[in-house]
């Protein structure tokens, strides 16, 4: 299918490993110039030079997603070598385990919000100017469905206190620019095959093999589909939701879970 988005230029923050990088191949693959935004220097180019080695057009932008400055420099360089960018892939990541009684210092909470709202603010702001002055524009935020409902089975009390902040702040920039063009919508990863799932599980809860795995989604995580999602079938939604076809969505939270989420709305 075309998307219709050949030569949008496409900023993916997170793009040099898992659903980030998933998503920056197959927009490349539709014909995006892409940025490629991460903290390890080395991954990102690494990210960029394996879409430049598939046939497309790639740059490595090193930053830091929590810095102001960081991310007005990055946005600035990807739209001196490519143009602005009019397609957004945001997303960012924070990790402090632990139960409420496990925390008793606040700051984990705010550096937990800096992390996940105010990188978006930064990133918002320095990319939706060239969006409007478009009147076009695709921002795609990559959160987890736990924002919308908290778990208490992993320990993520922090996580689950401050990543609604994040979604009340799209659904109201969704609101406001809705009129110019310019979607955002967040999507929703369940359980999804990355490195930072399978590290946890191993770490935190023992479970290493393909059946221990499998016991645990079905009998504790309780996912109906009994195992854990591609980082693919993530980045496959997010490609479409940058695409003309998907202009009517806006302001949304779209869940990817294999089932997890057991409301019918």
């Amino acid at each position: 299918m075309d998307y219709r988005i050949k030569g949008r230029v496409a900023l993916v923050v997170g793009g040099s490993k898992g659903m980030g990088f998933e998503a920056a191949k197959m927009l490349a693959d539709e014909g995006c110039p892409i940025g490629i935004l991460a903290r390890t220097a080395a991954d990102v180019e690494a990210a960029a030079a394996a879409i430049r080695h598939r046939g497309g057009t790639a740059i490595s932008v090193p930053a830091d997603i929590t810095s102001q400055e960081g991310v007005a420099t990055a946005v600035e360089r990807v739209r001196e070598e490519l143009g602005d960018p009019l397609i957004v892939i945001g997303q960012t990541k924070y990790l402090r385990s632990g139960d409420f009684s496990d925390i008793t210092d606040p700051a984990p909470l705010r550096e937990s919000f800096e992390s996940y709202t105010i990188s978006q603010f930064y990133l918002l702001h320095a990319v939706l100017p060239a969006m409007k002055e478009a009147g076009w524009g695709r921002y795609v935020h990559i959160g987890s469905a736990t924002a919308k409902e908290p778990t208490g089975s992993i320990h993520h009390m922090v996580a689950n206190a401050t990543r609604p902040s994040t979604i009340g702040l799209l659904k109201t920039v969704a609101d406001e620019y809705a009129r110019y063009g310019i979607t955002v919508n967040t999507v929703a990863p369940g359980w999804i095959e990355t490195e930072n799932s399978l590290n946890y599980l191993a770490d935190s809860v023992g479970v290493t093999t393909d059946d221990q795995r499998r016991e645990f989604l079905l009998s504790q995580a309780r996912i109906p589909a009994g195992r854990m999602g591609k980082a693919a079938e993530i980045a496959s939604l997010i490609v479409y939701l940058c695409s003309d076809a998907a202009g009517y969505i806006t302001g949304d939270w779209i869940e990817v879970d294999g089932g997890l989420h057991r409301s019918a709305f």
